[in-house]
């Protein structure tokens, strides 16, 4: 199946990608998803939540995929299957829920495990969409793994400390988006640069 890009297709598709706006439909699909799926204390999403968040902020991210993939549906699906997977087990899915410890040393180590652990999970779902097309892909899997290892360990401990400052739980909430953010700057750099590397940046 050829999934890279059409000739015309940027004229199409206007979004330019970047990591600026990468990180910008990645932050925009997480506070739409928070419409349906509920921030909680712990990883207590059930399969359906998972499906949910993972669906709306996957086809954001294909609004700027579009100029590079044909088959963006693919990356949705892929998308889709990592998070329900790990919605569906103990893990839990990270990015939607702050933990209960209040030590920041237990959030920074924490964050650093299983951020890293979710990362490679999902970053090897998408890699299969990414190998037809971009070369030396499987770098993605690192790329994602650090970007989730160091974007959830800093939003928790960001959002610890507004929890306590303040002593509502908007606090975390902060916390999680600042993990967005994060990750979204991070794999935004490591896709353009793959990206480039591959000689279909713009």
């Amino acid at each position: 199946m050829r999934l890279s890009v059409n000739g015309n297709r940027k004229k199409l598709f206007p979004l330019q990608f970047n990591y600026l706006s990468w990180t910008g439909v990645t932050l925009t699909g997480f506070l739409c998803s928070l419409v349906w799926v509920e921030i909680g204390e712990v990883p207590d999403l059930n399969t359906f939540q998972a499906m949910i968040g993972a669906t709306i902020i996957g086809c954001f991210q294909a609004l700027v995929l579009s100029r590079f993939f044909v088959h963006t549906w693919l990356w949705i699906l892929s998308t889709l299957i990592a998070w329900s997977l790990m919605g569906g087990s103990s893990f839990g899915v990270m990015g939607w829920f702050a933990p209960r410890t209040e030590s920041i040393m237990v959030r920074l180590s924490t964050g650093l495990m299983l951020g890293g652990l979710t990362g490679i999970w999902i970053g090897f779902w998408q890699w299969f969409i990414l190998k037809p097309v971009v070369s030396k892909s499987y770098l993605w899997i690192l790329f994602s793994g650090i970007s989730w290892s160091l974007g959830l360990s800093i939003g928790w401990i960001i959002g610890r400390i507004l929890h306590s400052i303040t002593n509502i739980f908007l606090g975390e909430v902060v916390g999680l988006i600042f993990v967005w953010i994060l990750v979204g700057m991070q794999t935004g750099i490591a896709l353009s640069y793959l990206l480039q590397k591959s000689g279909r940046a713009e």
